[in-house]
C-alpha cells in the first residue's frame, strides 16, 4: 500500500458506516440530462417549518455539462423523513437509474 492509498483509508469511512443524519439525493438535468448525485447533511440544512412542525429545505445544484441551474424543495417530518418534494429545471431519479447513467 502507497503512501497516498494509506492517506486515503484515514479520510474513507468504512463501507458499513453511514451517517444516520445525511440523505442523498439524485436528479437529472430537464435540458442535458446529466445525472447529479447531492447530498444533504440533515443536522444543518433543513430549516424548521413552524406551520407543519417538521422542517424545509431549498437547495440548488448546477450540473456540471451545460450548468442549469435547478432548485429543490424539499419538507421533512419532524424525524427528518422526505415527506413532499419538488424540483424546477430538473427531476428526482433513483440510486439504481443514477448508478446505470454513471457507468
Amino acid at each position: 500500500m502507497g503512501f497516498i492509498d494509506q492517506l486515503k483509508a484515514l479520510f474513507t469511512p468504512p463501507a458499513g458506516n453511514r451517517d444516520p443524519m445525511a440523505a442523498w439525493l439524485y436528479v437529472k438535468c430537464a435540458r442535458c440530462g446529466s445525472p447529479l448525485a447531492v447530498r444533504v447533511d440533515l443536522r444543518n440544512e433543513p430549516s424548521i417549518d413552524y406551520e407543519s412542525g417538521g422542517y424545509v429545505l431549498n437547495k440548488e445544484m448546477m450540473d456540471s455539462k451545460c450548468f442549469t441551474l435547478m432548485h429543490a424543495q424539499l419538507q421533512f417530518d419532524a424525524r427528518h423523513n422526505i415527506v413532499g418534494k419538488t424540483i424546477d429545471q430538473g427531476a428526482f431519479i433513483t440510486k439504481e437509474e443514477y448508478d446505470a447513467m454513471t457507468k
